[in-house]
């Protein structure tokens, strides 16, 4: 088989998914400590801004990256991306535990918060990790059966749906923050999937 042809099918075997949940993790590694960086030298409607940018390409690689992985097809496929997805979460709290956190990269007052103890937001972190790696490749699977899968394109309809959302809740809830834009892009894989849903139909 060749590399194009290999492209066009299912990846669901264990190396690949354990390799992509470790590159995954390893990303995502890389984005907070770029997100860290950056939010030290920016502040006010800037650091705002940058935040909200970075939060949507980590949620488009995070979403997406499974799924190109495994360019799924049916239920059980879907479920091994989300699994990469899970992994990248593993993978860095492994690194975040090991290294990012005994270096001082950020402060996390949730552990504050848990008396200590970041275990009983972190399985949370896992979880949401998982979902947004499902969301994004039951989208992607529903492209690929109808022969139209494309990371782009899917990525930047998430991207165009979460910014409408970030403004419509921007104007009602009053200042927008980096946060509101993560619970607008999370928002923004939902309405995607029930658009897609609404066309199948027609």
């Amino acid at each position: 088989m060749t590399s194009v042809e290999s492209a066009d099918v299912e990846q669901s075997d264990v190396r690949t998914i354990i390799i992509a949940g470790v590159k995954l993790g390893v990303m995502t590694a890389l984005g907070v400590v770029v997100f860290s960086i950056l939010s030290r030298l920016l502040e006010g409607t800037l650091e705002m801004v940058v935040q909200s940018i970075l939060i949507v390409v980590g949620g488009i690689v995070f979403s997406y990256f499974g799924a190109v992985t495994i360019r799924p097809r049916d239920v059980d496929s879907i479920a091994w991306a989300s699994l990469i997805g899970l992994l990248g979460a593993l993978v860095f709290t492994v690194i975040d535990t090991a290294a990012l956190r005994p270096l001082g990269v950020y402060h996390w007052t949730w552990d504050q918060i848990g008396g200590g103890s970041g275990f009983w937001y972190i399985p949370v972190w896992w979880m949401g990790a998982a979902v947004l790696a499902w969301l994004g490749a039951w989208g992607f699977s529903r492209a690929e059966v109808a022969g139209r899968a494309s990371a782009v394109v899917l990525s930047g309809q998430t991207v165009v749906i979460s910014i409408v959302l970030f403004a419509v809740l921007g104007f009602i809830l009053g200042p927008a923050t980096a946060a509101m834009m993560a619970l607008c892009f999370a928002l923004a894989l939902i309405v995607q999937l029930l658009f897609a849903a609404v066309i199948a139909r027609k």
